[in-house]
This record gives structure tokens, sequence and C-alpha cells, in this order.
């Protein structure tokens, strides 16, 4: 006979969980992880695993007969995608109608975006220069560093030096291009600050464009490559990928990452800041891609 407890009569329904005890109500040796220890859990999970692990590849030999297998993927890129809290969000909104929109100090000059088709339509500069400005800089500096961390195991710091909004309406598009950044090395993002209903509507998965569906209206489309559906059936790897925009969510990437945003026909303002960062690498960063004649040079000149 089996003796649990449970804290409470009324929790005693469907999918309910009990302790089991003996009768001094003592937990028994097959309940004994009610009483480990958070490093014995650890130990335990892991031994579990390593275990699995070994089934799994056991397994695997013995449907292979008896060859050992790896598998390694390459990687073509990285892409970080970050979430912003709401109160931030609306905190950089306030700031861009308060203080960018009445600036109106376009940013149009240097950059591709077609924002012409309402009299708000605008690409704006949003300096660093004020108290927002200042912290949002903190904030993308940190965010760039862990990417190149993270993404690309860089031991760099990356340095946002520019950042615009852009504001655009019915019609509005952002052609096919990439950024340019001041090191060899760069980065560009964009965090999105509003999406009119048009957009945030669509299916997060964009449906078939056949029968002009409309699926991606207002998308940004990211392009690494020129492979088609025929390719990929041919095992060849996705090289792009439609991103429905939404608020609070910024996405970085290298900036040789060729993109657009498709124009969208509906109310409202599609609004996003987007940005661009300098890497900066530490000395042990380029030390590691420098043969040991570049090294000699390099200690050379540092010394000089």
């Amino acid at each position: 006979m089996k003796i649990f407890d449970i804290d409470n009569v009324e929790n005693l329904k469907d999918g309910a969980t009990a302790t089991e005890t003996d009768e001094n109500h003592t937990p028994t040796p097959t309940d004994r992880f009610s009483e480990e220890t958070k490093a014995e859990k650890n130990a335990r999970i892991a031994v579990e695993n390593m275990e699995m692990l070994q089934e799994e590849e056991q397994k695997f030999q013995d449907e292979n007969h008896g060859l050992r297998f790896a598998i390694r993927p390459i990687k073509a890129l990285s892409i970080g995608k970050i979430e912003f809290p709401h109160e931030i969000c609306v905190e950089i909104n306030n700031h861009i109608d308060n203080v960018i929109i009445p600036k109106n100090n376009s940013f149009a000059d240097g950059l591709v975006g077609q924002l012409k088709n309402d009299k708000k339509s605008a690409q704006l500069d949003f300096p660093f220069d004020d108290e927002v400005g200042a912290q949002l800089k903190t904030v993308f500096d940190q965010v760039g560093s862990t990417y190149l961390k993270q993404g690309y195991e860089r031991d760099s710091k990356a340095d946002c030096f520019q950042c615009w909004t852009n504001h655009a309406y019915a019609g509005d598009y952002n052609p096919y291009h990439d950024h340019g950044t001041q090191s060899i090395a760069g980065l560009s993002g964009f965090l999105w600050l509003n999406v009119p209903e048009c957009i945030s509507k669509l299916d997060d998965g964009p449906a078939p464009l056949s029968n002009a569906s409309g699926s991606v209206d207002g998308f940004t489309h990211l392009i690494w490559g020129m492979h088609s559906r025929r390719d990929i059936l041919q095992l060849k790897c996705q090289t792009e990928e439609y991103v429905k925009p939404e608020v609070g969510i910024m996405l970085i990437f290298p900036c040789w990452l060729k993109h657009q945003v498709l124009p969208f026909f509906g109310e409202g303002e599609r609004r996003s800041l987007a940005m661009n960062w300098n890497v900066k690498d530490s000395e042990q960063e380029l030390l590691k891609h420098l043969s040991e004649r570049e090294k000699e040079q390099y200690e050379k000149n540092k010394k000089d």
C-alpha cells in the first residue's frame, strides 16, 4: 500500500500532485526528489541528461551500422532580437513627439527611404546629446556589445554613433539596401515603435503572396543570399525572411545585411528607430586574426 500526503483537501482534484510518504508521513525514497537540495537536483539532472545522450548516441550508431556520425552546420550570420518594455517605448515615442518632430531635422539626404506620401512622412535625426538620447545610447552600446559576444564570440565593443526615426505612411517604402559604418565591421538595427492596424492584423508567418494577398505589406524583408524555393528543396539554406513589425521589438545584425521595408496601404503611422554601430575590437581580438609577421609589425608600431 502507498500513502500520499496532500496539502489541502480542496486541492484533491484532477491534475493534483501529492507526496508519497510512509505511515509517519516521512517522504519515501521513491519521492526523494522533494527533499533534494538545488545542488543535488542539478547533479541528478546532469547525470540523467548524460545517460540520455549516451542512449541517443548508441541508438544513432545502431541505426547507422555502428558508424560514428558528426554534423556541422555552417552559420551564415547571427540576428539579434531584443524586447523593450512598453514603458520605454512610450518614453521614446514621447521624446520623438515632443522633441524630435518639432525640431524636424531631416536625415533623409543620406538615406534611400522613399518616405514621402504623407505630409508627416519623414526620416529625422535622433541625436544623443540630451538626457533621453544619452540614456538610449548607453542601452544601444550594451545591446551591440552583447550581440557581438553572444552572436560571434567577439571580444569587441559596439559604439552606436548615429540614430534616426522613420515615419512611414500609406505607400511609403524603403528599397533594397544595406548600411555603412566607419569601422570595417559594423552593426545596424531598428526598433519598432508604432505599427498600424492594417499591418498588425496580418499573420506573423506570411501567407502565400499569390492572388494579391498583401500578406507582407509593411513587413521588413531581410536578404542574405539569392536562393529560391527550388534551391531550398535542393538542400540549400534559406537566405531571406519576411519579418512582421511588432512594437517593442528590436533587431540587430551586421551592417552588410541587405534589407527592405515593403509599402503598406491603410491608415496610421509605421514608426521605427534605426541606428548604426561602429565595432571597436580589443587588442586581444585583433591579435587573433594576425599572422606572426603581422603581429611583429603590430608590436613594432606600438613601440614606435
